[in-house]
């Protein structure tokens, strides 16, 4: 196989990586004021996170393909930007034309690199349980992430309980589309819901 010339990997690191770096996501750092989470962050936590609880959900699933798909499966993003569970409802209708253009711009940009848009195209077409237990695992762990900041993200952007209930439920439509996750993630929505002190709450 023929060695890469040196421009070639020049490129994927700035006209890919380093952009990755700066999508921010919605989710505030508690332990860095001011500072939200960014999609290289969260794509790296969500692979370590999802190799480490596959055994325990099950045990034939491809660790390899799970990292694999954790690894890409918000790079459209790159382009497309990030579309938080609050955006707008104009902003949410237009997500899948921004990823699906995103994707073919990556497609013509990374022609050198196939590997990329080919994981991402297989991820999204959820054929396979290791694509569907990404998927479950990506919303899951955003809602530990809510415990564990004690709710920041809702606060600082005024959501009740029963705003949460309504925006999270096509979050939650898609943190069931694994069965052995979604037990874990209805575990934690339920703590939630019972814990009104994560939400903002009227001054009375």
């Amino acid at each position: 196989m023929p060695k890469l010339p040196r421009t070639k990997l020049e490129r994927l690191v700035e006209e890919v990586i380093y952009p990755f770096y700066q999508v921010e996501r919605a989710t505030p750092l508690h332990f860095a004021p001011g500072r939200h989470e960014n999609d290289a962050e969260h794509s790296w936590s969500l692979a370590l996170f999802a190799c480490a609880l596959s055994p325990h959900v099950d045990r034939t699933l491809d660790m390899g393909k799970i990292c694999q798909f954790s690894v890409v499966h918000d790079l459209v993003e790159v382009y497309a930007g990030d579309t938080s569970n609050l955006a707008s409802e104009a902003e949410k209708s237009t997500k899948e034309v921004r990823e699906q253009e995103a994707l073919q711009r990556l497609q013509q940009e990374c022609k050198t690199f196939p590997w990329i848009t080919e994981t991402i195209v297989e991820y999204e077409a959820q054929n396979t349980a290791e694509a569907r237990f990404v998927k479950s695992v990506d919303k899951l762990l955003s809602l530990l992430f809510d415990i564990i900041d004690k709710g920041l993200c809702y606060k600082e952007n005024k959501v009740s309980r029963e705003a949460w209930q309504s925006l999270l439920q096509k979050h939650r439509a898609k943190a069931a589309s694994h069965a052995g996750v979604f037990e874990y993630y209805d575990e934690v929505w339920n703590y939630l819901l019972d814990n009104p002190q994560f939400f903002h709450q009227e001054q009375k």
